[in-house]
């Protein structure tokens, strides 16, 4: 290896660009976040201005990855760049000495000059009267590191620096947490950041600098996060902040915090609701030998008394007591079942609602367990749900099922098969003897001999709904309902009072109020306008987007340039070139003027206007008559009322019809111009021409006179052939 010029390739300040970094500060908070709407601060409001939150911070951490991700990349570049270097250094000193021609003990560490440049001025000899194989503990010399990085001078022997090629220990090792300023300005731990590896396995403590929301006003207030982390984790897996990210849970993020009242709920006193997380749902891997091994289940009890185990994140979603749940019950559906009660003994469900005063009936729906052997394999359900059970006087068990519109119908989803699988599978488990399907409004049939579906109008009052589904049972089980003639009878409900009992104590009030929205005071938001094209027929081509006529808000305007090059760019209504209604700058309109009219004299004017007063259509006193008019009255004048319609008038249809089989133009969004009817007027009244031939020898067919023909279907083979008929 050849030594010719190889200093030149070993600068003395090879990375003096690197910057020396400053002792980090603890970064800003970041630019404050837009206020959120508390609203009334209902738990689905707060859901939302958590929801907001976590993305708030989720967007932070992205930010902090990346930025990690960039400094550690630059970091590594530098360190690769002294490793190549000091690599380099070694290959040529060792060349050097492998090289040299003097004795044992006669070079010196000036005859190495890469090593000689590196000679600390502190030393108290020097490098001329160094030996070069000095390797003693007392001939430990200070060097300097020639890359500018600020590396503290390092002790080492001749021999090791000259024989053994050795360079700066601290370029080795070159990044440190100091390196990664991101990472740095939240760095907390005990040791500088100037000596803490970037990649070391010790976890210290943070600090992440944030917004939070409060739950009470939607405002964003500014939060400090303290957390424990691995530095390598931070440093080489970029993890951000574990508070924000969901792992640590402080008074930011908290159960408590967000959800009191779920909290208060919490039926355990080892658990601290200050430490749980608002949307915990699947168990660890740490619990699977738990009974409920597939969810993290909480205790809970409400304050009547009972006691459930669900998720956090069910009950922050609305779950609540499965006893107390109003979950599948309707008020609509207690009416019907109060007034069923009356013609059938109600079946109580398996425990009563402490909620309900005494003498009210518990009209709550039924869980029935269905056995394992008949419950079909796709089924998860634990328990099948019906609406009411009733018992008759002969014994039958008849379950009732309020169907709404909202729930049953296929919009949404399509439940037919399961309400028909649901009733053959109770009947067939000897669970029910016949399964009542209440079905409101026009919802689909269902096929299952073991339902009976009543439709009833979607209008109806529960005594009307009652009265279907007694008559449809009796019909069924003849002699199962004994007063049910005299229910019938009465012509009105019975058992009213008692379902209002029910609803005042289940839900607190009989209707609930109908809820405005509120209006906002601020300044709205302008909304994003539209491009729409033009119509196909149009002549006008847009430049620019559209925006707002500033005389006229309402109405929205673009600039068009018509394909005529006869005016400059102009402006129009963007829904008026869009409908047709715009089609040009003018030039159609200018044209149009141009056309000749077809000669009309005065004293026929006046007659058309006599005759189409007597026939009761409305026309003015001056200005030209319409075409369709003057048409009409020229043919009723010359004997040919068989070619107007029953109001007196040509068929607007037939004429738009023949207009296109002869190629005429029509107007603007197929409008027939006066042109074409009069000159439809004179194709009838000319015996020799193809029009006068089919007027009079072949009469239209009843279904064209009425306009039943779809005009853009081919045309019948006696009109196609009106052009060469004699």
């Amino acid at each position: 290896m050849s030594i010719t010029g190889a200093t030149d390739a070993l600068p003395n300040r090879a990375l003096e660009s690197s910057p020396v970094l400053p002792t980090h500060r603890l970064r800003a908070w970041p630019p404050r976040p837009k206020p959120l709407d508390a609203a009334s601060g209902g738990r689905e409001a707060r859901r939302q201005m958590l929801q907001r939150m976590r993305v708030f911070w989720n967007d932070q951490n992205r930010v902090h990855r990346e930025r990690v991700q960039a400094e550690v990349k630059a970091a590594q570049s530098r360190q690769a760049e002294a490793h190549r270097y000091w690599d380099q250094h070694k290959a040529i000193v060792k060349q050097r000495w492998a090289n040299h021609t003097g004795g044992r003990g006669e070079t010196a560490v000036a005859d190495i000059p890469e090593v000689a440049t590196q000679w600390h001025p502190d030393n108290s000899a020097r490098p001329e009267d160094v030996s070069a194989t000095a390797d003693r503990e007392a001939n430990r010399y200070l060097w300097q590191c020639p890359l500018g990085l600020g590396h503290e001078p390092w002790r080492a022997t001749p021999k090791d620096r000259v024989r053994s090629g050795a360079g700066c220990p601290a370029c080795r090792q070159l990044i440190r947490l100091s390196d990664i300023p991101t990472l740095a300005a939240q760095y907390r731990g005990p040791a500088p950041a100037s000596d803490m590896k970037f990649a070391a396995h010790e976890r210290v403590p943070w600090i992440c600098r944030t917004w939070a929301v409060d739950p009470a006003t939607g405002n964003w207030r500014p939060v400090e996060h303290h957390f424990e982390a691995v530095v390598k984790e931070r440093a080489l897996q970029t993890d951000a902040c574990r508070v924000c990210a969901g792992y640590i849970i402080d008074d930011t993020n908290s159960l408590r915090t967000w959800f009191p009242e779920i909290a208060d709920e919490l039926d355990d006193p080892y658990i601290d609701s200050c430490r749980l997380p608002t949307s915990q749902h699947n168990a660890s891997r740490k619990h699977r030998d738990d009974p409920d091994a597939a969810y993290a289940r909480r205790p809970w009890i409400c304050r009547h008394g009972h006691r459930w185990k669900a998720t956090i994140l069910n009950r922050v979603q609305g779950g609540g007591c499965p006893h107390c749940s109003r979950s599948g019950i309707s008020k609509e559906q207690v009416r019907l079942v109060a007034e069923l009660a009356g013609l059938m003994a109600l079946v109580p469900p398996g425990s009563r609602d402490p909620r309900l005063p005494d003498g009210v009936p518990d009209f709550a729906s039924h869980q029935i367990v269905v056995p394992p052997q008949y419950k079909p394999q796709h089924w998860r359900y634990r328990a099948v749900e019906v609406d009411a059970v009733f018992r008759t006087a002969a014994g039958t068990r008849i379950g009732v099922e309020y169907d709404g519109a909202f729930h049953h119908s296929t919009q949404r989803r399509d439940r037919r098969q399961y309400e028909s699988e649901k009733s053959r599978v109770l009947v067939a488990a000897g669970l029910l003897d016949l399964l009542v399907h209440v079905r409101l409004g026009d919802l689909p049939a269902l096929e299952a001999a073991e339902a009976l579906a009543v439709p009833v109008p979607e209008r109806s009052t529960p005594y009307q709904q009652a009265c279907a589904a007694a008559v449809a049972t009796e019909a069924r089980f003849p002699g199962s309902l004994p007063g049910i003639e005299g229910y019938l009878a009465a012509g009105q409900p019975r058992s009213q009072d008692q379902a209002d009992a029910y609803i005042l104590a289940a839900w607190g009030e009989l209707r609930p109020p109908r809820l405005r929205p509120e209006r906002t005071t601020g300044p709205r938001r302008p909304r994003r306008l539209r491009e729409t094209a033009p119509h196909p027929d149009s002549l006008l081509t847009p430049v620019g987007a559209p925006y707002k006529n500033p005389e006229r808000p309402t109405e929205t305007v673009r600039d068009y340039r018509c394909a005529c090059g006869n005016s400059p760019r102009g402006t129009a209504v963007q829904a008026q070139v869009t409908s047709g209604n715009t089609r040009s700058c003018g030039c159609l309109r200018d044209q149009a003027k141009r056309q000749p009219r077809i000669p009309m004299s005065r004293a026929e004017s006046q007659e058309v206007r006599t005759w189409a007063r007597k026939q009761g259509f409305s026309v003015g006193t001056s200005g030209r008559v319409p075409g369709q008019i003057t048409a009409s009255y020229r043919l009723h004048k010359a004997g040919r009322s068989d070619a107007l319609a029953t109001n007196g008038l040509l068929d607007e249809r037939r004429v738009q019809q023949w207009a296109q089989l002869n190629g005429m133009e029509l107007g603007a969004k197929s409008r027939l111009r006066s042109e074409i009817w009069l000159a439809y007027a004179a194709d009838c009244l000319s015996p020799g021409e193809p029009g006068g031939g089919v007027a009079e020898q072949r009469p239209a067919p009843t279904a064209f006179q009425e306009g039943l023909f779809d005009l853009n279907s081919p045309a019948p083979s006696w009109i196609r052939g009106a052009s060469t008929a004699p």
